[in-house]
């Protein structure tokens, strides 16, 4: 018995010095939240232009068009809450224009209310010294969420697939369009938006309430932009959560003298070649947001 209670424990022992060891090199891998909690503790001072958000602008809008002094602090899946928690967490006595999406799940999306979502959590636990929650919480290790953790390690035996530049633009999608090579992928692009329930609504709606209000006070300009999306994605859109965010956006604007809203959900200037699927723009898209943003921030002023 005691043999064998020796072999449990050496085997252990092994099993757990190699999730340690697959920890420490997982954390070690470069990752947009280290780099932009890096960056943003050295410039933050310096920022005129923050751009805030989900996916949608991390591809969508290029900080390098906007000026010498914007970043785009975005992440792929960074519901309202972490956008607040950013933004009051850096020092900004510069900052003049915020860019945040508006999108189709904004309102519905939380991290740590969809067990799918949990591991994206971990990013701000473990890169952007965010106390949301405890150090001792599942969000602060990376070996709890099995799926991105073993994707992770991939990256033992090939190059990782998330780039951004050094203002925090995503990059990764390059020019491709997958719409062009007849891969278009809207209907699960919006299933995997839409929410049928709306547990997280009061949350989001008061998080970006916060945010407007930090904006009221110190003069800064709110611009919510609705980012381009496919057709295909457009119509299998559940219309009671468009309904939500149609009813909830004029009540935000009105309260806050900060917010201007800017709709190109369905912008006929933006073709299959602007996207890389169904609701994120590519490089060359992009570049056309930015550019449509860039006019609208100049008739704001």
């Amino acid at each position: 018995m005691r043999h064998f209670v020796t072999k449990i424990l050496v085997f252990s022992a092994i099993v757990l010095s190699l999730i340690a060891a697959a920890e420490i090199y997982v954390r070690s891998l470069p990752n947009p939240a280290r780099y932009k909690h890096q960056w943003m503790l050295a410039h933050s001072t310096e920022v005129e232009t923050l751009i805030l958000g989900s996916s949608h602008c991390f591809y969508g809008i290029d900080p390098a068009m906007l000026g010498p002094n914007a970043f785009n602090i975005a992440q792929p899946t960074q519901p309202y809450r972490y956008d607040w928690y950013q933004l009051t967490h850096y020092p900004l006595p510069n900052l003049k224009t915020i860019v945040l999406p508006f999108s189709y799940q904004s309102l519905f999306e939380d991290l740590e209310a969809e067990p799918r979502l949990h591991y994206w959590a971990t990013r701000y636990r473990l890169y952007m010294d965010c106390d949301i929650h405890s150090p001792f919480s599942p969000y602060a290790l990376e070996c709890l969420h099995a799926a991105s953790f073993k994707e992770k390690l991939t990256s033992l035996w090939r190059p990782a697939q998330l780039k951004w530049d050094s203002l925090g633009f995503g990059t990764s999608y390059g020019t491709t369009s997958l719409l062009l090579q007849g891969k278009d992928n809207g209907p699960q692009r919006a299933d995997e938006n839409t929410y049928h329930h709306r547990h997280s609504l009061a949350l989001n709606t008061d998080m970006l309430d916060s945010i407007a209000t930090w904006c009221d006070r110190r003069s800064v300009r709110l611009l919510l932009i609705t980012t381009p999306t496919s057709p295909s994605f457009r119509q299998h859109c559940l219309a009671s959560q468009i309904a939500v965010n149609d009813s909830t956006l004029p009540l935000l604007i009105s309260r806050h003298p900060s917010i201007s809203y800017h709709n190109y959900w369905d912008d006929s200037d933006f073709s299959p070649a602007d996207f890389y699927d169904a609701d994120h723009l590519n490089i060359k898209g992009a570049h056309k947001l930015t550019k449509k943003v860039i006019k609208d921030m100049r008739f704001q002023k």
